[in-house]
């Protein structure tokens, strides 16, 4: 079943406070705030509040600035290429964005456009770690997993944020199980173990959720 305009409209509601998206992103709050900011390349739909496609956006922005070195200016000029061969609300999202360090690229059947060379058409293998982390549906950016330890490609996806589960709030991937409630418990003293049995989940996926929400407490 396709995705109409009014499932869609849900990706684009403010739903992440600036400082709650840099937690779940492993962001600084100052690098986000840079980047949401009126001249930043994400745009949210009101002040200092990110929907989920913004969310989604950061995530990929993060890859592009720290796993691949791309200077702002370079992703800003690629992008302002890419609108002028696409449509689209969120170019950070194309679902065949990729780099390959240097430059920005789009695939496109069999052929790599390179957006940072006008067009220049390219044939590489190119690595896009947390493009693979974002599930679409129809297009669409439905389901972000975000990393839990420092980003590796083959990371289990046990956490996932969606608009539509737990009110966009993080939880084990495939329930609607919130990561904050298996880390409250396990502060009071409720072990993986028992856990795992009440939940019927994997003792490895509850400690990973444990392991993130962690971190996440002390970054804040």
């Amino acid at each position: 079943m396709n995705m109409g305009i009014r499932d869609q409209a849900i990706y684009d509601l403010p739903a992440y406070g600036s400082s709650e998206a840099a937690r779940y992103l492993g962001l600084s709050p100052h690098t986000l705030s840079q980047w949401i900011s009126v001249n930043g390349l994400i745009q949210p739909p009101i002040a200092n509040a990110l929907s989920f496609n913004n969310l989604a956006e950061a995530h990929v922005l993060k890859a592009m600035r720290r796993g691949h070195g791309l200077s702002m200016q370079a992703i800003r000029k690629a992008l302002k290429e890419l609108g002028r061969i696409r449509k689209t609300a969120h170019p950070l999202l194309d679902e065949s964005f990729e780099t390959d360090g240097v430059n920005l690229c789009i695939r496109e059947d069999d052929r790599v456009i390179n957006l940072s060379r006008k067009q220049q058409q390219e044939f590489r293998d190119l690595v896009a770690i947390y493009l693979h982390r974002v599930h679409r549906r129809d297009g669409v950016a439905t389901l972000l997993h975000p990393f839990i330890t420092p980003d590796s490609l083959d990371q289990p996806e046990h956490i996932s944020i969606s608009p539509t589960i737990s009110f966009g709030k993080p939880v084990l991937a495939g329930t609607g199980i919130s990561t904050s409630v298996i880390v409250g418990r396990f502060k009071a003293r409720d072990s993986v173990a028992s856990l795992a049995e009440e939940y019927q989940i994997d003792a490895t996926i509850l400690e990973d959720a444990i392991r993130w929400e962690m971190s996440q407490s002390k970054a804040a």
